[in-house]
Parts: structure tokens; C-alpha cells; sequence
């Protein structure tokens, strides 16, 4: 996973395991550590540092960790339920000003994209290692996980008798559905060295010599680094889709503003403050089904369908607008999602491999 995502989710993630303290653990009237200022309470007066003895034993350290962990913000337990029951509301809420009881978004939505991430990645390692067990299916699928088993093999078995595909394509297309990136990068780079130079030549008439003579060089060492070493291919598409995946919220922040255009009612700062919760609540749902797809299997991402009908009482309840303009707003944002986040994939895809030129 990439560092900063990781970094900046769990310094995030503080905000949910700080809790108020009774009492301070040196007496009034000690100097502060950090300022010298004699303490008077729980806090220091003067610059804030928490009026605690820093000289404690490793066993007192383990438990007041196991603590932190344990008690999270009681913010926490009253906004998530809110997400999920009453988001217009709760959005609604925040953009009236009353936020003392809530999470802030931005902190919400990056831990949960944290969680999400780690989940994602966890269920893929289950399901390798299900595979590599001599499973017949695996609990998820980075392409496909609406697929049951047995549509799997039927699928399997349809490319593999399609005479019009080549070797390469049927091992490209058969990686795909696997969800397996390693062997995915494997036949992509075998498909390329097979290539003949003019299948990937851009034509004259457009670039001169020496620019379709540097596009070539540019796509065949990349090919060949990929060829070379898949499993890092694959893991700089882990590490770029959740870079990737950060853009989502600037993305849908615009998207709502063009839907909104006309109407000075709402500003960019309301449709960021519905972009992080609604992405938030999405984050969620994909989390349980992740979670539900490695006990109950594929029939898990049936919930996905509670995705419009939660994005659907999302904005209406937040913009207040009626029933038809919700649902004509959200078949618009449905197109304009489609493009933009497919360009997304296509920038996934090209910064993972671009950045094969630096291997070795």
C-alpha cells in the first residue's frame, strides 16, 4: 500500500481513539513538562500538553494503549448509523452548522478508505491462497465479482473454445477473470512481445520518425519490463489505485457542481461536504460486502444494489430537491460518472505502466 494514503488515514484515524480524561495523572501545581507553567487541571493552561507522567513502566504502556483502542469517540457511533439511516439528514446537519456530534467528513472518509483498501487487499490474499488450495472458486474477484462459480467456468470455457481469440488473448482474458494481475501482466507481455512493429507503428502521417520511433521505444521497454517482472507490475497497480482512488472526491465534488450549476443555493463546499459522505457511505457498503463475500460468497454483491437506493435518499434528502429532479440528476451523474471514472482506470492503468521503466 502506498505510504502517504496509509500516513494520512491513521493520523486521521486519532480523532476516533481520543477520549476526555477523568483526572490528571500529576497533582496542581507541578510544572508542565513542555512549558513549565504550574498545572491547574487535566490540560495545561498555557500551551495544551496533556498533564500526564511520562516516566511509566512497559506493562502501564501496553494497557493504556489497549485502552486508546478501546474507547473510541462516541462521535464515531452516532454518525456512522446516521451515514446509513439518514444521510441527507445527517449532511443536511452539517451544512446547517450543527456538527459537535458528528466526525468530521474528511477524517471519516480517509480512514474508511483505509479500511476499505486493507479489506480489499486482504480478501484478494484469501482468495489467492483458496485458489492455490485447489478451490474452485475464490470468495472475491478484482473483475468480476458478480460471478458465481459456476459462471466463471462457463465463461472459462467460452474462451477457451472461441477459435477466433489467439493464445495470448485467451490467457490475457482468462487472467482477467481469475483477477489474477500476476499472470494478467504475463500474458499482456507476452501479447506485446508478440506484436508485429507495425501492429503498435503510430502512423506517419501524424508523428514524424523520431516521434514514432521514441513511442515505440517507450511502449517496448515498458513491455518488456513488464514481461520481465509481473508481480511488480501488479503491485504498482495496487499502489497507484489507491492514489488513484483519492481523486474520486474532487472528481465527484465537480460533477455534483455542474449538476448544480444554476442553483446559488449550494456552493462547492456543500457538494464536497456530500461528495466525502457519500463516498464514505459507499466505502462502507463495499467493506461489509467484501467481508460477506468471504463467508457467503458472490451472492454477497447483491447488497451493491443498495447502492443507488442509498445515493438516492443521499441527495434528495440534502439538496431537497422532488423525486423526479433527484432521480433525473442522478441518471445524468450515472453518465457522467461512467466517463470520468473509466478516464480514471485509464490513468490507473498508465501510470502502473509507465512507472515500469524504473525496474530493474
Amino acid at each position: 500500500m502506498s505510504g502517504e494514503l496509509e500516513a494520512a488515514a491513521l493520523d486521521s484515524g486519532g480523532g476516533f481513539l481520543r477520549w476526555k480524561r477523568k483526572h490528571a495523572d500529576i497533582p496542581p501545581g507541578t510544572p508542565c513538562a513542555n512549558c513549565q507553567t504550574p498545572l491547574e487541571g487535566t490540560y495545561c493552561h498555557n500551551c495544551g500538553q496533556l498533564a500526564e507522567d511520562f516516566h511509566r513502566s512497559t506493562w502501564h504502556l501496553v494497557v493504556e494503549a489497549i485502552e486508546g483502542l478501546l474507547h473510541f469517540d462516541g462521535k464515531l457511533f452516532r454518525t456512522i448509523p446516521a451515514l446509513v439511516r439518514r444521510p441527507g439528514q445527517l449532511t443536511r446537519d452539517y451544512l446547517d452548522g450543527k456538527r459537535a456530534f458528528q466526525v468530521q467528513p474528511f477524517r471519516m472518509f480517509l480512514v474508511l478508505l483505509l479500511i476499505v483498501l486493507f479489506v480489499g487487499h486482504w480478501s484478494d490474499t484469501v482468495s489467492i491462497g483458496e485458489n492455490e488450495g485447489g478451490e474452485t472458486h475464490s470468495a472475491t474477484n478484482i473483475v468480476g465479482p458478480q460471478m458465481s462459480a459456476g459462471q466463471r467456468e462457463e465463461a472459462r470455457a467460452e474462451i477457451e473454445a472461441d477459435e477466433s481469440l489467439t493464445p495470448e488473448s485467451k490467457a490475457l482474458a482468462l487472467a482477467a477473470i481469475d483477477g489474477d494481475w500476476a499472470n494478467f501482466g504475463k500474458s499482456m507481455a507476452g501479447a506485446a512481445s508478440q506484436a508485429e512493429p507495425d501492429e503498435i507503428r503510430v502512423q506517419s502521417n501524424v508523428l514524424d520518425d523520431e516521434q514514432v520511433s521514441s513511442v515505440e521505444n517507450w511502449m517496448k521497454t515498458r513491455y518488456e519490463a513488464v514481461q520481465r517482472d509481473p508481480e511488480r507490475f501488479a503491485l504498482l497497480l495496487e499502489i497507484w489505485g489507491h492514489r488513484v482512488a483519492i481523486l474520486a472526491l474532487p472528481v465527484s465534488a465537480l460533477m455534483l457542481t455542474l449538476l448544480f450549476v444554476f442553483n446559488r443555493r449550494y456552493y462547492v463546499f456543500d457538494h464536497v461536504i456530500f461528495s466525502m459522505h457519500s463516498l464514505s457511505a459507499q466505502m462502507l457498503l463495499l467493506t461489509l460486502i467484501m467481508l460477506l463475500s468471504m463467508v457467503v460468497g458472490a451472492w454477497a454483491w447483491w447488497l451493491i444494489l443498495l447502492s443507488p437506493v442509498h445515493l438516492f435518499l443521499h441527495m434528495k434528502g440534502t439538496y431537497e430537491r422532488s423525486t423526479f429532479g433527484t432521480l433525473a440528476r442522478m441518471a445524468v451523474l450515472f453518465f457522467m460518472t461512467t466517463v470520468t471514472f473509466s478516464l480514471l482506470a485509464a490513468l490507473w492503468l498508465y501510470l502502473g505502466f509507465n512507472d515500469m521503466a524504473g525496474g530493474h
